[in-house]
């Protein structure tokens, strides 16, 4: 596996890796190197050296940096033109790059193919908000296009859930960073009513989407008329409910689904927790059930490196 370091200043490294503990899990050959502002660009150098030293074994190298010009990326790219091993260098790091670029070591085929989509990805993360009004303002500043509408076709190639999971969160760090890219997925379809009513919920969603990923955001009765239309031909659809019920009324109404993966379910009035993020009433509990007996297994999985048991093991 390609080695993995990520260098800033101050406790930019170690900050930035325990945000990616938190959503991908412990990272192998990786190791995160702080400059602290007591220390030297040499002690730097001796950390960042002695880093490299310690993954030579890995054959290549990805060193990821906060600030282009800063002394992380300058002792860096200095390491990498003195031929100390096989190392790439990218800067301006943010979580979505260093996710990616975790995550994505094994199925790079080198470190500069690896490097040249962890920069990509990093870009596509930063965006500016923008209202609705504004949006408009700059549809209408660039002239307006001809937007195909995507009609249902029954006869065309089928759609495929490729995962469905519930989740409170139902878009966060966990979901377009990792289960998305896990499942390959090339839709994301949120289901549920309350959320249709919440510009600001509405339009969170539509900045945490992943770049080159389609998103739907409907109601039940509409996800349940969409599925059965076949409106999704052609995609890998990552389906996501915020709850439980809404996850086992789309089974109940025959919406193909295999395998429910729960996430994240919050403390509620009622409810008792079984697993870190995840907090079941008595209701979940039948409709959790209901589901597994009709032939839907399970699972309570936050992070796609846990193990994928049955969620009745945390019920027992």
């Amino acid at each position: 596996m390609i080695g993995l370091i990520v260098t800033g200043h101050g406790n930019f490294a170690t900050g930035i890796t325990s945000s990616l503990r938190l959503i991908a899990g412990e990272p192998n050959d990786y190791l995160a190197v702080d400059f602290l502002p007591e220390e030297s660009v040499e002690r730097l150098t001796e950390k960042l050296t002695e880093a490299v030293e310690s993954l030579k074994g890995c054959g290549s190298i990805l060193i990821l940096t906060d600030l282009m010009g800063g002394s992380p990326y300058n002792v860096a790219v200095k390491l990498k033109m003195a031929g100390l091993a096989d190392l790439e260098v990218v800067t301006g790091t943010n979580l979505a790059a260093l996710i990616e670029a975790s995550m994505g070591r094994e199925a790079a085929a080198d470190v500069k193919e690896l490097a040249d989509t962890v920069a990509e990805t990093g870009k596509d993360q930063v965006s500016r908000f923008l209202t609705d009004e504004e949006q408009a303002a700059r549809r209408a500043s660039a002239g307006q296009k001809k937007v195909a509408v995507r009609r249902g076709n029954p006869d065309g190639p089928k759609g495929k859930i490729v995962h469905a999971r519930v989740d409170e969160r139902l878009i966060h760090g966990q979901v377009a960073m990792v289960w998305t890219n896990t499942v390959g997925a090339s839709r994301i379809v949120v289901v549920n009513d309350n959320v249709l009513k919440d510009e600001m919920a509405l339009s969170g969603l539509k900045m945490a989407k992943p770049a080159g990923v389609k998103l739907s955001i409907v109601s039940v009765k509409r996800a349940v008329e969409r599925f059965k239309e076949n409106a999704y031909a052609g995609d890998r659809v990552f389906l996501i409910t915020k709850n439980i019920t809404d996850m086992a009324e789309l089974i109940r109404q025959g919406v193909d689904i295999e395998k429910v993966n729960v996430g994240n379910v919050a403390k509620r009035e009622g409810s008792r927790n079984i697993k870190k993020s995840v907090n079941l009433t008595e209701q979940d509990i039948a409709d959790i059930h209901e589901m597994i007996n009709s032939g839907h297994p399970v699972t309570a999985q936050m992070i796609p490196n846990e193990s994928d048991q049955s969620i009745l093991n945390y019920l027992q």
